[in-house]
């Protein structure tokens, strides 16, 4: 397809796009685990539940291809999750602890944040500015030292605030104190995100 082909089919693709797929939301959480139901999501559901205008996402019920050096995917949920991401204030991305590292899914999500680097530098630009936080559990008491860093890094690397993490080992019950004071803290970068925006 020629350049002038490809531009065409992009913008298509824009303006096509019903507008509810492009609605913001303040916080916009972003589920990478392979159960809706498991520990993290009911995690990530206690630290949202006294959030006003926030929205979880589940990776496992889009359809995201690997990164793809040619941008051949660009027509599947990548993009549409991308720009949900630059609309919000504040992302919180929330992953189970598999292998010592982040889950598959949000590896996947991950590795596609590098079309935002090139081929859709105006939405990785339009995460400048914003705050980030993740919520995780494991099977261990403690994450592994290495989890943490690759969330940090990359926010760093779009020019977010890195607001930490919450963990919960998967056996133990949701304590609600924590949930509430890590949404206090999410609560706070949304405030901070709109004092820089101003």
């Amino acid at each position: 397809m020629s350049d002038g082909g490809e531009l065409a089919e992009a913008l298509r693709r824009i303006f096509e796009r019903p507008r509810s797929e492009v609605a913001p939301s303040e916080i916009l959480g972003v589920l990478g685990s392979s159960n809706n139901d498991g520990n993290t999501a009911a995690l990530a559901r206690a630290v949202f539940a006294p959030l006003p205008n926030a929205q979880i996402i589940s990776l496992s019920n889009l359809a995201i291809a690997p990164y793809d050096y040619l941008n051949r995917h660009d027509k599947d949920d990548f993009l549409p999750l991308a720009e949900k991401i630059a609309a919000a204030k504040t992302l919180v991305f929330a992953s189970p602890v598999y292998w010592y590292s982040m889950s598959a899914q949000m590896k996947l999500f991950f590795d596609r944040l590098t079309g935002l680097t090139g081929a859709h530098k105006a939405l990785g630009k339009a995460l400048a500015g914003k705050s980030a936080f993740l919520i995780a559990t494991g099977g261990s008491p403690k994450p592994p030292a290495s989890f943490e860093p690759p969330f940090a890094e990359t926010a760093r690397y779009f020019n977010m605030r890195w607001g930490g993490m919450l963990y919960r080992p998967g056996d133990e019950a949701v304590d609600a104190g924590a949930a509430k004071g890590f949404a206090n803290r999410i609560a706070g970068g949304v405030r901070e995100a709109c004092v820089q925006a101003a």
